[in-house]
């Protein structure tokens, strides 16, 4: 195989697109050597690391399906929407992670940070998830929706402020070829964000760096997607991404939308993988 990166895209709740297309990856062994993704993607890219095929079923169908999840109840339990320490206790509890395949994957895995204190996404391999698996839960820490996460000693939230599509990274690292996992149907725009978004900003952080950043986010995004356009030019990117609207949204908790969403992921993989072999040069 060429030396090739895996990028995923966070989503919320749309990540079981993701999870889906990683269990198609899983199934026919397509092991990349390098991944790296932030938020939700990284919770996706912890069990293809460890290739835990159920273990993506339950991270990506099962586990956003729980009464509780998001809402008041996390608000009062963990001072989050999005309750990010009952996720990981249901995911635990059904399909544990394998700490010792995880270290000894074939494939080297790098999840972003945003650093509260200097304003800059940083990366971790797996050596730094620990059992109470931090680093995962920081990445997963929504801006306004979730409280940051102590994480060697500084505040950290998910990266997505900054870099919403590692690619710059994996570029970083040497890839010479990028496979791109996105949430987002083909045309998707990503809009400013609202002024009552910035509002609370000021409110809850009362720190303009992290303001300026959200206000300037939905530029780096696209930025970011002329990047990925331009590597494909070249033969240098390939997305997987729906080609479907099954009325999936990042807050989506229906099972009977996740699990065709997910199916959709395997599926539209499964049909593209002559064209995603020869893309890696695997023969």
């Amino acid at each position: 195989m060429v030396k090739a990166g895996l990028v995923c895209e966070g989503g919320g709740t749309k990540a079981a697109y993701s999870a889906g297309v990683l269990h198609c990856f899983l199934d026919y062994k397509i092991y990349l050597p390098y991944c790296v993704g932030i938020s939700a993607g990284s919770e996706i890219l912890l069990s293809y690391t460890s290739r835990q095929t159920e273990r993506l079923k339950v991270t990506g169908i099962d586990a956003p399906c729980q009464k509780g999840v998001v809402g008041l109840r996390p608000l009062l339990k963990e001072g989050s929407i999005f309750g990010i320490e009952a996720t990981n206790d249901f995911i635990e509890s059904r399909e544990p992670l394998d700490f010792k395949a995880l270290n000894q994957s074939s494939t080297k895995m790098e999840i972003g940070l945003y650093n509260m204190e200097t304003h800059q996404v940083e990366y971790y391999d797996q050596s730094f998830v620990d059992p109470e698996q931090t680093m995962i839960k920081a990445s997963c820490a929504l801006l306004i929706l979730c409280k940051p996460y102590q994480f060697q000693g500084i505040k950290y939230m998910d990266a997505g402020l900054i870099d919403m599509i590692s690619i710059h990274q994996s570029i970083r690292q040497g890839n010479q070829k990028h496979i791109v996992v996105s949430t987002k149907e083909e045309g998707y725009v990503r809009k400013p964000a609202p002024k009552y978004q910035l509002a609370l900003s000021n409110i809850m952080y009362r720190d303009p760096q992290i303001t300026a950043a959200l206000k300037k986010r939905h530029e780096r995004y696209n930025e970011q997607w002329e990047t990925i356009h331009e590597l494909e030019s070249q033969n240098k990117a390939l997305v997987l991404r729906p080609h479907q609207d099954l009325g999936v949204t990042r807050y989506t908790t229906d099972p009977k939308k996740l699990k065709p969403w997910y199916q959709l992921g395997y599926d539209e993989t499964k049909a593209r993988l002559p064209e995603i072999k020869e893309f890696l040069e695997i023969e």
